[in-house]
This record gives C-alpha cells, structure tokens and sequence, in this order.
C-alpha cells in the first residue's frame, strides 16, 4: 500500500470576493446594477525573489500560485514548498521552498511567450519536461462526455453572473473533483 507523505503547507486562505455590482446607465438610459468580475495583479515571489506578476479574479490565490509554480516547472511537487502567503495589501504571494538554495536564474531567464489574446509567459525548459512525460492514454464513450458537460452548466456561477471569465474543471466519469473559475484559463487549470 503506497502512503501519502505529503507534508502539511503553511498556506494563508485569501479568497477575493464574488463579482461586485456596480450602476450602469443601459441603452435605453435607465440606471440598473449590474455584476462585474475584479482582475487583480498577484506578484509571485520564491524565497523573496520575483517570479512573474499573474492577472486572477483572487478566489484561490494559493492553489494558483502553487498551479503556477508546478506547472512551470520550479517545483517539482508539494513537498517543495513550506509556505505560500497571499497578502492582497501588496497584490503578493510569498512562496517559501524547502530548498532555499533553489537556483531560479535558469529558469527566469530563459522565457517563452505564447501566443494568444493573454500572451503568456512558459520558463526555462517546461516543454521539454513535458516531453519526458508518459501519459497514457483513456477512451470515453460520449455519454459520459455528456453527462460531465451537464454537470459543468451548474458551475459556472460567475460566468453566468458577469461573464468574462473562464472555467476549468478536474473530473472523473462520474462527478466534478474540482471546478475553478478565473479571467484566464491557464489560471483556473494552475488553480485545480
């Protein structure tokens, strides 16, 4: 039976609010409210030095900092990091390794932007390690494609409010695991 030895991370709970209601005067000059979504910038720092600055509606700062960092290849699992801290009077995340030493120069000099409308930003090798990765491969019949995009209509309550943002979803054949809303779709894939 394997084990998980995950250690247990020091991680502040900083979710930013819902969508706001502000007043807008609509085509036929009447004044009404109407819900809008608050893209915040989130400056990321590995043992106090600055990574990247990330554009995010707030709601799980720490698990798209922790997305964030894993995904782009400067840690290699939880049991990397001690911390992560969102303080949203800066607009920072403070993340801490369990490695101090961590030699991040590699990784931020060597960038890749991406194409598309959010211009993104890949470091130091990612695609490469992607490579390395065996992924094996799962049939689905439709139904069950189907069912899953069903359960998906109910979660999109920001979209559905205000719009403008994007879903990601983690699931099985059966249920929903995760469900992450954001401005970006990168964000709400390094959030899940």
């Amino acid at each position: 039976m394997k084990t998980n030895k995950t250690k247990k991370l020091d991680l502040t709970k900083s979710k930013r609010p819902s969508p706001k209601n502000i007043e807008v005067i609509d085509e036929y000059g009447s004044k009404r409210e109407f819900p809008i979504t608050g893209e915040l910038p989130l400056t990321v720092y590995v043992n106090k030095q600055e990574v990247v600055t990330l554009m995010t509606l707030g709601h799980y700062p720490e698990a798209l900092v922790i997305g964030y960092l894993r995904n782009q290849g400067f840690i290699s699992s939880l049991n990397d990091l001690k911390s992560v801290h969102v303080d949203w009077e800066t607009n920072s995340a403070a993340a801490k390794t369990t490695n101090e030493q961590i030699n991040l120069e590699n990784k931020l000099t060597h960038k890749i932007i991406t194409s598309g409308c959010g211009q993104g930003t890949s470091f130091g090798g990612v695609w490469d390690d992607l490579k390395l990765k065996n992924i094996k491969s799962t049939k689905l019949k439709q139904s069950v494609i189907y069912k899953i995009l069903k359960l998906l209509h109910d979660k999109n309550e920001i979209y559905r409010q205000s719009g403008a943002v994007h879903g990601c979803a983690l699931c099985d054949r059966e249920k929903i695991i995760d469900f992450v809303e954001d401005v970006g779709r990168h964000n709400a894939v390094d959030a899940i």
